[in-house]
């Protein structure tokens, strides 16, 4: 069966689309580096069940970040990396997920705007206050306080995958495209 690739493309991908509405107020992110969430930080089996997810992507691989940040970083395949530069936080790392809960990662600016406006993120600060520390598109996706929050944490993670990836698809469970 060929899969059907559908390159990058602004619109919104099938991950993102039909967000709910993140419920509660926005918990403090520190500033400071690393950026850590002050608040409402995810219980350790949702950043455990976050991490087995990621896994399960084709082409990942879990690993310490090379930054000095604490975290888990998810790593692209060489060969599967033909998303744009600014898809990457360093090196083919995409995605941090932070011993917080809370999650590191770039979306194209179309795209991080829906996750904005629904309460799921915010800004990284130091693309707010390090201007060209970061570039613009990364966000700290605030951690899940249950399991509801949980599968919206990984259809926003699925997202930063296909952006790394250079395209857009629905993905099964194991990471692939369907």
């Amino acid at each position: 069966m060929d899969k059907k690739i559908v390159r990058i493309s602004k619109d919104l991908p099938p991950m993102l689309t039909g967000l709910p509405k993140r419920m509660g107020k926005s918990p403090r992110i520190d500033i400071r580096y690393p950026c850590l969430q002050l608040e409402d930080t995810a219980q350790q089996n949702l950043r455990e069940e976050l991490l087995r997810s990621a896994k399960r992507l084709a082409g990942v691989v879990v690993q310490p970040t090379e930054l000095s940040v604490p975290a888990m970083a998810l790593v692209m395949d060489e060969a599967l990396a033909e998303g744009q530069p600014e898809a990457f936080i360093r090196g083919r790392e995409f995605t941090l997920i932070r011993t917080d809960g809370s999650v590191h990662l770039p979306l194209m600016p179309e795209w991080g705007e829906q996750v904005l406006k629904t309460g799921w993120a915010c800004i990284h600060p130091l693309v707010r206050y390090m201007a060209g520390a970061l570039p613009p598109q990364n966000l700290i996706v605030y951690a899940p306080r249950d399991e509801q929050e949980l599968e919206v944490v990984w259809r926003i993670v699925q997202a930063s995958y296909c952006f790394a990836r250079g395209w857009i698809v629905n993905l099964d469970n194991r990471g692939e495209p369907v």
